[in-house]
């Protein structure tokens, strides 16, 4: 009597079982990072409630975006050297959950002070998680997926964007008083619950990274390709922030628009700028150099035909869309750039390019303002274009480099 043979799976269904061991981790990290990325976008709508509620004026309320920003670009390297002798999982798990706290504290905070103070934990925990999660993403990506699998992690960043201003104004209109604005961050509380159960119950564990001191970890700014690369992040994210801080007074003054198109046409730049995010991952998988030389010129140009077309509504809002698209195609690309640059400090190579990022937002929402002051939204939108025409400059020289060597022709 023959035995049957054990059949063994085929190619096909052997590939199927191994994305999904892949895609499966990622998107539990990307879950982690949308909730993670709401806190910067939910408060932006929230402002004047919170002014009303606790009696303080809303440009001291507008610190509240600030401080987040700079507690995201310290967090990310320095918390994220502190970590490095620890399993990636457990601490992208433990900086959701205090991210999650600080939130309860925050939609009960009894003052402002209070709410200021959680602000500086949520954004450390924030440069934590995203400093990690870009390395786990990394080391989880299959072979020649790292881009896509990093544009993966960033579309939670992306849909936040996109989704976080709109959701957390609903949930605060949902409520009575002045008091709505705490519902918002009680949901991103619990959401974060649910993605840290998430990331501890998909993600696989991750041997800690070789431990490195503090010095060792700022070596990697040492390589000249990883710090070009560093600066066009920041240079490149201070010119679409000079712009985008800006935008809603350019569509209400300039293209005549309010109210709910407002909403709209950021909807449409913020699902434009989810598209872009796998765009450039697949793009940056297949012609990294071409990807992000691409996105950077076709932000640029978009730029300009944004502030050159801004009385012609239609035109606007269809050149927002494009322009919002290119900008986060370049997300992806330049981070997988980055860690491939940084070689065996790669994780800490990403760590700064999470904090090049929320550094040229502060940058660029800060020369937007002095722009404006100055020379009204012509001035933003030529201050803008040249932050971008720099950031090109840069990235251009940024992709003639080769892991390990200079410059190459």
């Amino acid at each position: 009597m023959s035995r049957r043979r054990k059949e063994s799976p085929s190619p096909a269904r052997a590939a199927s079982a191994a994305a999904s061991r892949t895609w499966t981790p990622l998107l539990a990290l990307a879950l982690g990072a949308f909730a993670i990325g709401c806190t910067e976008f939910v408060v932006v709508g929230l402002l004047p409630q919170i002014s009303v509620d606790l009696g303080v004026p809303e440009g001291a309320v507008g610190q509240l975006v600030t401080l987040n920003a700079v507690a995201v670009a310290l967090g990310a390297p320095l918390l994220g050297a502190a970590m490095a002798r620890y399993a990636g999982r457990p601490v992208l798990v433990a900086s959701l959950l205090v991210f999650g706290a600080a939130h309860a504290v925050a939609a009960a905070a009894p003052t402002f002070a209070v709410l200021l103070a959680t602000r500086l934990v949520t954004g450390a925990c924030f440069g934590l998680y995203l400093a990690v999660g870009f390395g786990a993403a990394a080391r989880l990506a299959a072979p020649g997926a790292r881009a896509r699998a990093l544009a993966v992690f960033q579309g939670g960043i992306t849909t936040a964007t996109a989704l976080g201003s709109p959701l957390g104004m609903l949930l605060e209109r949902g409520s009575d008083g002045t008091e709505g604005w705490r519902l918002p961050f009680l949901a991103i509380a619990v959401l974060s619950g649910l993605a840290a159960l998430a990331v501890l119950l998909a993600v696989p564990g991750l041997a800690p990274l070789r431990d490195q001191s503090l010095r060792e970890r700022f070596a990697v700014l040492a390589r000249k390709p990883v710090a070009l690369g560093i600066t066009a992040v920041a240079v490149f994210w201070a010119g679409t922030f000079c712009a985008f801080t800006y935008l809603l007074p350019l569509l209400r003054e300039e293209a005549g628009l309010e109210g709910l198109s407002v909403v709209g046409v950021l909807l449409l730049a913020g699902v434009l700028g989810v598209a872009g995010n796998a765009v450039g991952g697949r793009g940056a998988d297949r012609a990294r150099g071409a990807t992000l030389v691409a996105a950077v010129a076709a932000a640029l140009a978009g730029l300009v035909l944004l502030f050159a077309t801004a009385s012609f509504a239609v035109a606007a809002v269809a050149v927002v869309g494009l322009w919002q698209l290119a900008a986060w195609s370049f997300v992806p690309a330049v981070q997988a750039r980055i860690y491939e640059l940084g070689g065996d400090a790669g994780d800490a190579a990403v760590s700064f390019s999470v904090a090049a990022f929320n550094a040229g937002i502060v940058l660029g929402a800060g020369l937007g303002g002095i722009a404006l002051e100055t020379a009204g939204l012509a001035g933003v939108g030529l201050s803008a274009s040249v932050l971008t025409g720099l950031a090109l400059v840069l990235t251009v020289l940024l992709v003639r480099f080769r892991p390990g060597e200079g410059p190459h022709a």
